[in-house]
Order: C-alpha cells, then sequence, then structure tokens
C-alpha cells in the first residue's frame, strides 16, 4: 500500500509539472518584412520616411521593448506573489507487542503566500511608468530614423542633380577642347591656350567622377536604410527649389523641451526609479503565509486544521532587509535628476545651433533669388557661342565660365544645406518631420 501511495503522489506531480510547462508560449521567430514596391521608387519624402519606418531595426528594437514591457506589465498585474504550495508526508506507525498494531499515517498540508503591504500596486505602477518611458524612447528612435532618412535622401537628390550638371559640363569641355586643339593646328592661339582648355576640361572630367561617387554613395546609403537594392533605387529630379517653411512662431527651445520624446523620456525614468524605490520599501513587509492541513494519525485519528506563519526579520547583514537596495535606488534617482538636466541643456543647445544653421542657410539661399541663376545657364551657352565666333579669347571665355559653374554648383550646395538645415531644426524641436512619422510627441 506504501508503495501504491507513493507511486499515485509521483504520477500526479508529474501531471502538474506537464500541465504547467504547457502553458510557456513559444517564442517566434523573428524575419524582417519585405519591403513595399513602392519603396525602390520614393515619389516624396513621405514615402521616403515610411519606407524608412517599416524597414528600420531599430525601430523595430523599441517595439519589440515595448512589446516586453506589456509582458512585465502583465507579470506585475498577478494576484498572488507565488503560486499555492501543496506538501505532502506517509509514515508506518507500528506498535510493539503486547498490543502490537501497524498503521499508515499520512497528512496534506497546502500553503499560500500572501501580501499586505500594497506590493502589487507598487508593481503595476513602476511597470506603467517603465513602458510610459520605452513609448517616449519609441518615438524618439522614429524620429531619428526619420531624420536620417530625409538627410539621405536630399543628399542622394543633390548629388544626382549635381551629377547632371557636370555631366553637361563635360561634354561642353570636350568640345571646346576639340575646337581649340583646332585652332592650335591652325597657328590662330598659342599653344598655351590650348593646353589651358584641356586642364579646364580634366578639371570639368574630375569633378563629373567626384560626382558619381557621391551619387554611388548616397544612393546606396538611402537603399539601406529604405532596405532595397541600390541598383533599383529611382529618385526624383532634383532638390526642391523652393525654400523650407517659416520657423515656427515663439520659443524653440521651449518648444522643444515640451516636444522632445528625450527630455520626456529622462523624466519618467526619473519615475521609474521613485516607483521602484517605493516598490522596494514595501516589500520589506514581510509576506504571510496561510496553511490548511489534514492529517491521519495513531490508529484512526483525523487532524484538521490552519496556520499563520511569519518570516522572522534579521539584522543586515545576517538578514536581508533591502538597505542596499533603497541606497542604490536613491542614489540612481539622484543620478536620474542631473541625466533630466543634462538633457535639457544638450536640447536647448542643439535649438540653438539649429536654428543659427537654418539662419545663416536660408540668408545664403537668398543670394541665389531672382533670375541669377537662369540667367548664368544662358550665359554659359553664349560664351561657348562667342569662343567659337572668335569674340572671346580662349582664356578670358574659360575664366568666365569658371566662375558661371562654380555660381550654379553652389546653388546645389546652398539649397542642399538649406534643406538639411530645416530637417535638423524640426528633429531638434521635435517637431513631425513628416505625416508619417508623427513627430516625437
Amino acid at each position: 500500500m506504501n508503495r501504491t501511495l507513493v507511486t499515485a503522489t509521483l504520477v500526479v506531480a508529474c501531471a502538474w509539472a506537464r500541465a504547467a510547462s504547457a502553458d510557456t508560449p513559444k517564442i517566434p521567430k523573428t524575419t524582417d518584412p519585405p519591403a513595399p514596391a513602392d519603396c525602390a521608387r520614393p515619389l516624396d519624402a513621405d514615402a521616403v520616411v515610411r519606407c524608412a519606418l517599416a524597414a528600420s531595426p531599430e525601430v523595430r528594437v523599441a517595439r519589440a521593448q515595448l512589446d516586453a514591457a506589456a509582458g512585465r506589465r502583465a507579470t506585475a498585474e498577478v494576484l498572488l506573489p507565488s503560486n499555492p504550495t501543496i506538501a505532502g508526508n506517509i509514515s508506518n506507525r507500528r506498535r510493539p507487542p503486547p498490543e502490537q498494531a501497524s498503521v499508515l499515517n499520512w497528512g496534506v498540508i497546502v500553503q499560500q503566500e500572501i501580501e499586505i503591504a500594497g506590493q502589487r500596486g507598487a508593481r503595476v505602477d513602476e511597470a506603467e511608468a517603465a513602458t510610459a518611458a520605452l513609448t517616449r524612447r519609441a518615438k524618439v528612435a522614429e524620429q531619428e530614423v526619420a531624420a536620417g532618412a530625409l538627410a539621405a535622401y536630399y543628399e542622394a537628390l543633390a548629388a544626382q542633380e549635381s551629377l547632371r550638371f557636370a555631366t553637361q559640363l563635360a561634354a561642353t569641355a570636350q568640345a571646346l577642347v576639340t575646337y581649340a586643339d583646332a585652332r592650335a593646328k591652325e597657328a590662330l592661339v598659342a599653344g598655351v591656350e590650348a593646353d589651358v582648355a584641356r586642364a579646364e576640361g580634366a578639371r570639368i572630367g574630375l569633378a563629373r567622377f567626384e560626382a558619381e561617387r557621391r551619387l554611388t554613395e548616397a544612393q546606396a546609403a538611402l537603399a539601406m536604410l529604405l532596405d532595397v537594392d541600390p541598383r533599383r533605387l529611382t529618385l526624383p529630379d532634383g532638390l526642391p527649389q523652393s525654400p523650407p517653411a517659416a520657423l515656427p512662431a515663439g520659443s524653440l527651445e521651449e518648444q522643444a523641451l515640451g516636444l522632445r520624446g528625450e527630455v520626456a523620456a529622462a523624466e519618467i525614468e526619473r519615475q521609474v526609479l521613485e516607483r521602484r524605490l517605493a516598490l522596494v520599501r514595501r516589500e520589506r513587509v514581510p509576506n504571510p503565509t496561510i496553511s490548511a492541513f489534514f492529517e491521519r494519525g495513531e490508529i484512526n485519528d483525523r487532524i484538521i486544521g490552519v496556520g499563520l506563519s511569519f518570516p522572522l526579520p534579521l539584522p543586515s547583514p545576517i538578514g536581508r532587509t533591502r538597505a542596499g537596495e533603497i541606497a542604490e535606488t536613491l542614489a540612481q534617482i539622484r543620478a536620474a535628476e542631473s541625466s533630466q538636466e543634462l538633457v535639457r541643456r544638450r536640447v536647448r543647445m542643439e535649438v540653438i545651433r539649429a536654428q543659427a544653421a537654418f539662419q545663416t542657410r536660408s540668408a545664403a539661399g537668398k543670394l541665389f533669388a531672382g533670375d541669377l541663376l537662369a540667367r548664368a545657364q544662358g550665359d554659359l551657352t553664349a560664351l561657348r557661342e562667342a569662343i567659337s565666333s572668335r569674340q572671346l579669347t580662349l582664356r578670358e571665355g574659360l575664366q568666365w565660365q569658371r566662375s558661371l559653374i562654380e555660381l550654379l554648383q553652389a546653388d546645389i550646395d546652398v539649397r542642399l544645406a538649406r534643406t538639411l538645415a530645416w530637417v535638423e531644426l524640426q528633429r531638434v524641436v521635435g517637431l513631425p518631420l513628416s505625416p508619417a512619422a508623427g513627430g516625437a510627441r
């Protein structure tokens, strides 16, 4: 009979363990989502931001951390601090002669630990604060990814426009070199002037090769952010001609402190530590354990009862008083307050620098306003015709042409710098970079 009871107990224990392990969720296999088909042909900045956010590992990491925080909150909401425990014992009682007897005694005890100091509520508060902090961090990740994608997009557009301009100049320069060689053979120009024309053609050819390199690098960087093949990437014609919108009204520094996700996340992380401190202090209260037992003793006695037990608190370092954890959390709170001030200072400095850069780039863009650029394009054509018709010497024509070329290339550089400065200003203030990004609110 003893073997039968022991075997039955083991079978029940194994069945409970198997049922508990069956409830463990399986970890899903993580795979990168395929890039949308239109990401290889982004029509505008909004499409670039949408594709970059969909393909960004940083955003996926931030969202996975949010999912993990939801799991921690679900754990914090559990009512009981631990599962109930059941214990059993069996014994064989033998009585010697003259009243010889043998009987099997057994007993069953069920115990449950309970919390009496509000530890569950403190755990839920800490989990909610941690989730709020991670939500802010996810918005920060989205804002950073959107800003990086837009910067790469505009740099690729500028490189494409520079290459197109350099290709046109290279064809013109080759024609001038051919013309200068022909005139040199006819002894109409000195050999040194023909060499100057060849040198200018080589300089423009080098500029074209440099433009090709910049475009290749810019397209590769953008394609990586969009998770597409660089060979399939197709971009619009060029940079936007119109200047970005005006600065938002009001103090940009105050707006940044209210909108930037880093500032809010630093504040919430300090709140997380404060709630963790409250939880640790409540966890110092000992949890009582309630028990109920049923026994069979002596020959045929039946015993039923209940019990209540408390852990005995012992002073440190013998027992666990949580004093070290409290001291650690208090120090972390002080560090979080200092970190919060550092974040506010960094945000203010970033806004000041970005605002100054945008104002400077906008002022530089006004130098190219009006029909100056259109006239410069026409002047290049007129110079080539004047050289061909011998109205200008080759040397004078090449000098004037270089000034016009530098002006047109500077226009591309200034428009790129102005656009990038606007993107950076939106990022540091916390304004939405596009409807897809949603900002760091």
